[in-house]
């Protein structure tokens, strides 16, 4: 089910903690809009993936600067998002372009998934020297996120 946009922050958020992001700018006025809606959750029950790729609804009328920061004049507009970047859009509602940029991100995620080697969960730097002392640390890194259910939650690397 695609997470529904409730403010600027929240949408760069979601930007940031996925690898992509599919937006759906919409106004619930529009035709088209409603017409395409449930193609849209269909793909999303197929190709949502927790941290990896995230759908999400932004309302025009509701948040205006989001729909602003992304140019949108027309409803609906669609904008698939990689690393936080726009790499497509499509205006109108157009369910073949819609499913071809979708699977084409879906694709592109798995492929690298395949091809990118198992990284270890924890890294240990050996013998770091303090004041004559030598100890093994353990460095961690991690980012909080929107979860698709509005959670926040904290992954670590």
């Amino acid at each position: 089910m695609p997470t529904e946009i409730t403010s600027t922050l929240h949408f760069r958020t979601l930007l940031n903690g996925h690898q992509y992001v599919i937006a759906d700018f919409y106004a619930t006025w529009c035709p088209p809009c409603k017409a395409i809606s449930p193609v849209y959750e269909n793909l999303s029950k197929a190709h949502a993936q927790n941290g990896k790729f995230a759908f999400v609804k932004i309302n025009v009328d509701e948040q205006a600067e989001v729909a602003q920061l992304n140019g949108i004049s027309a409803m609906p507009t669609f904008i698939l998002f990689k690393n936080g970047k726009a790499v497509e859009t499509i205006r109108g509602a157009n369910p073949p372009a819609l499913k071809k940029a979708i699977e084409g991100a879906s694709a592109d995620l798995k492929a690298t998934a395949a091809i990118a080697p198992k990284k270890e969960e924890v890294q240990v730097e050996e013998k770091k020297e303090t004041s004559g002392e030598v100890k093994d640390e353990k460095t961690v890194s991690g980012s909080y996120g929107m979860t698709t259910n509005n959670n926040w939650k904290m992954s670590l690397n």
